[in-house]
């Protein structure tokens, strides 16, 4: 029997052994078609992205890509069926910063942790929030809100649309900021949001710029600040809310790949090289700014730090603004 003469050596070997494995596995897939799991509703924004990627994965890889829409309780659902699926590379999970950030939170009997249950793939893109009212409000910037909501605390009526998600927990970072209150109505979607602001119900709606972009076009919204960091390319003149004063950072909310624990790496670096290839891509990646979308392309290892980063931060941010579990 041949004996390794150092450890140094075996190591060496060992490590060979393992990238020639993993170049194997990479290889051979993908094997068979692949699923793109969707915690959403088909036809929202979430639907929409996961199924432009899947036609572009789908040409890149030389395989089927079909989206499944398993909906329920925020998007938990669909991640604990996603969870428990074969860690192959054929299953994956396109969740959205609520289902991985804040439902580990705010559901009492979520059973996964979003940063450490799954191999994080890749981003697709991060949207920022835009608040926006009417013309015939006296408002015409979100500090202009602020000051009023400190002024009157209480009179200003703001909607939120759902528990939880998105428009909910951009309204609660504000006043959890600021220490201001509003009187706070909830709805069920953007339309249903919309026709309430516009009938006068509330003074204030806060939503993806997808959904708000033709009504603000149109004239029938009045856009009063963007949750980025920075300007986004769809609306150049209007300012962020770290701009106004009213927040010291950004909020957004964000899209991601990830797929079961256990994962191959061979398999999460062909999938985040691919999915990144197709996000550089001029049109796709103008599509996606288009309707507000901010593009960035992390490695596996960054989007693990960025999602623990996250998971963190949401915690706190429910805890400081009263949001408790449901």
């Amino acid at each position: 029997m041949y004996r390794f003469k150092s450890a140094a050596t075996l190591a060496a070997c060992l490590m060979v052994g393992t990238l020639a494995a993993g170049d194997a596995v990479a290889q051979g897939f993908p094997a068979r078609p692949l699923m793109i799991v969707n915690g959403n509703a088909a036809g929202g924004t979430p639907d929409i992205l996961a199924r432009q990627m899947a036609e572009e994965l789908r040409q890149g890889l030389g395989q089927n890509v079909v989206v499944v829409n398993r909906t329920g309780a925020n998007g938990s659902i669909a991640a604990e069926s996603v969870r428990r699926a074969t860690p192959d590379g054929h299953t994956l999970l396109f969740a959205t910063m609520t289902t991985m950030a804040v439902n580990p939170h705010l559901q009492k009997d979520a059973r996964y942790n979003g940063a450490q249950d799954f191999e994080p793939i890749a981003t697709q893109v991060l949207q920022p929030l835009l608040w926006a009212t009417t013309a015939s409000q006296p408002f015409r910037s979100l500090k202009d809100v602020v000051e009023q909501a400190r002024a009157q605390p209480g009179r200003i009526i703001a909607s939120r649309q759902g528990f939880g998600a998105s428009s909910h927990l951009t309204v609660a970072a504000l006043t959890a900021r600021n220490r201001i209150e509003f009187n706070l109505i909830g709805y069920t979607g953007s339309a249903e949001t919309f026709m309430a602001l516009r009938r006068g119900d509330v003074q204030l709606m806060v939503d993806l710029p997808q959904s708000m972009l033709p009504r603000i076009q149109s004239g029938d919204l009045l856009p009063l600040a963007i949750t980025s960091a920075a300007r986004i390319k769809a609306l150049p003149n209007v300012s962020t809310w770290i701009e106004q004063g009213v927040m010291d950072s950004e909020l957004t909310a964000w899209y991601v790949y990830v797929a079961p624990k256990g994962t191959p790496a061979a398999v999460v670096n062909l999938l985040n090289t691919e999915i990144n290839r197709i996000l550089v891509q001029p049109k796709f990646r103008q599509r996606l700014e288009e309707v507000g979308g901010i593009v960035r392309t992390l490695s596996p290892a960054e989007l693990r730090k960025f999602m623990a980063e996250e998971h963190v931060r949401w915690g706190t941010l429910l805890k400081n603004a009263g949001v408790h579990p449901d």
